[in-house]
């Protein structure tokens, strides 16, 4: 009875929450196994971060005060480095906590938010527990979502990552802009996720075209680009007044002062993002033909990871993906995509260590019950 009655008064988006599966889940498998398994469940920068050491070194000397909640200096080398002005910036904990934050800036209890599938769980989520009416909207085989012109009307905000997570597919810059003017007609807000765009073909960002409109929030993310998923670490462009608001909106003091010092020395190392790109696509070139002479079947990418069909094999990816963990190596089931048991999702990584995974899938796919 007290139970309900807690449950009856919590905000019942709230209540209902469920939760988002993620990859990169290192620490459970190392409990499991008993050593670090190698992670190719989450997409990160195969060259992992520049170095890092003196300048957290440094920063610990400042560790007794507050970070400066502003965050003036990550958002001048943000700034910088989306090349449009400081003012126009919203720094986020990581991906996650600018998701959260544009979906409770726009929505209101029942709006309609459109997610397209498949695509990544947090816009679901996100949008869930801000009280949105979530409509999932397939992708075309342009790499668009299907969206007529009277449910882009009645929809308050629409979510587009771009590289595709998990697909790998990249729109263009013109691709996206014309979504982005429909939106503007429709009075209809417009997230843009460009997490992997660094790793992929940045020229295609639309971050620029942010700040001259209404309606529209491109983000970023250090996190995969330069390898520091335990930072926490993003940024948000739009234009100056919705800046403004979502700044206001903020949790106060979200990024420690490390990240944040970390972010401004990282956003200026322009030469690990182009070694990162060359890198990236030898190697999935590479590991799409060592996939396909497993029998399987990966789609093709602009990013570094990989979708990858099962079903030749016979082999579901709760089954594949619980075996490769046993034989040391994580790969990301595919099912909280909405795309059944047939799929997984590998990230690209360097050689030696694309040549484990292929050999742990070998292994786990001659494996029987």
């Amino acid at each position: 009875m007290a139970l309900k009655f807690m449950i009856d008064r919590i905000r019942k988006s709230f209540a209902s929450a469920s939760e988002c599966k993620h990859g990169g889940k290192v620490h459970e498998a190392a409990n499991i196994l008993g050593e670090v398994p190698l992670d190719f469940s989450a997409n990160i920068n195969p060259l992992g971060h520049p170095p890092l050491k003196e300048l957290f070194l440094e920063e610990l000397e400042h560790i007794s005060h507050y970070p400066d909640s502003s965050y003036r200096g990550f958002r001048r080398a943000a700034a910088k480095f989306a090349n449009v002005s400081e003012d126009c910036i919203v720094p986020g904990n990581g991906s996650s906590e600018l998701i959260r934050l544009f979906a409770e800036c726009c929505l209101e209890e029942g709006e309609k938010a459109l997610v397209p599938t498949p695509s990544f769980g947090e816009y679901t989520n996100q949008s869930m527990l801000a009280g949105g009416d979530v409509i999932r909207v397939l992708i075309g085989e342009d790499g668009l979502p299907i969206i007529s012109e009277s449910l882009l009307e009645e929809a308050k905000l629409l979510f587009l990552c771009n590289p595709n997570n998990p697909t790998g597919k990249l729109l263009s810059a013109e691709q996206v802009t014309a979504l982005a003017d429909r939106c503007e007609a429709s009075e209809t807000f417009l997230l843009v996720d460009e997490a992997f765009i660094e790793l992929s073909e940045p020229e295609e960002s639309v971050a620029a075209l942010a700040p001259k409109r209404q309606s529209l929030l491109v983000m970023r993310s250090l996190t995969k680009s330069f390898g520091v998923p335990g930072l926490r670490l993003g940024f948000g462009v739009t234009n100056a007044d919705l800046a403004r608001i979502m700044n206001l909106a903020r949790v106060p003091w979200s990024i420690g002062s490390l990240a944040a010092a970390a972010g401004e020395y990282l956003l200026g190392c322009d030469e690990h993002l182009m070694r990162s790109r060359r890198i990236i696509k030898t190697e999935a070139l590479w590991l799409q033909g060592a996939l396909r002479e497993l029998g399987l079947r990966p789609l093709p990418t602009s990013v570094n990871f990989i979708l990858v069909d099962i079903a030749p094999r016979g082999i579901d990816s709760d089954r594949l993906a619980e075996r490769s963990m046993q034989e040391g190596v994580l790969v990301r089931d595919c099912q909280s995509f909405g795309l059944g048991k047939s799929y997984i999702r590998v990230a690209v990584r360097s050689r030696s260590e694309n040549e484990r995974l292929i050999a742990a899938l070998k292994r786990a796919m001659r494996c029987r019950d």
